[in-house]
């Protein structure tokens, strides 16, 4: 494993010590790997359920979303992104012990007349949209936590 240590003196005439390790080989060592589109897949299905999932997904059925999986080629970009997404808001309802209200919240039609489940089909997963549901879904858990 490598190691950088870099010794530097801050405007103030602090010094501090910065310490970087090699972020891939410590997740390597301890069984850490990146998400795939199918465990993203598998924690929206078991959290959400098949409809919305493939609803999420931008599937007209959840025959078509299944056949995504089944096919050789993956699913697309946008699938991908909106899978992603979908898992983050299921962690952020996890992290809150809210698990079993995602699906709710994620249909629910909020003050402004959205709807979670519509604006995340609608993306493309990008990040301004993602980081406007989680921040959405954030302040929801608090508040829903608060009671």
């Amino acid at each position: 494993m490598k190691h950088e240590v870099s010794v530097r003196r801050s405007r103030s005439g602090e010094y501090g010590a910065t310490f970087e390790l090699m972020t891939a080989t410590v997740l390597e060592r301890v069984g850490h790997h990146p998400a795939t589109v199918d465990d993203h897949a598998e924690v929206c299905v078991t959290a959400l359920g098949n409809e919305l999932t493939a609803y999420l997904a931008g599937a007209t059925t959840v025959a078509e979303f299944r056949s995504w999986f089944a096919a050789p080629t993956r699913p697309g970009y946008a699938v991908r992104r909106r899978l992603a997404a979908a898992a983050e808001i299921v962690s952020v309802f996890e992290s809150a012990n809210h698990t079993d209200l995602a699906a709710a919240w994620l249909r629910e039609v909020d003050a402004e007349g959205y709807v979670p489940a519509r604006v995340l089909r609608l993306s493309e997963g990008d990040e301004t949209s993602v980081k406007a549901l989680l921040e959405t879904a954030a302040a929801w858990t608090f508040n829903s936590s608060a009671r």
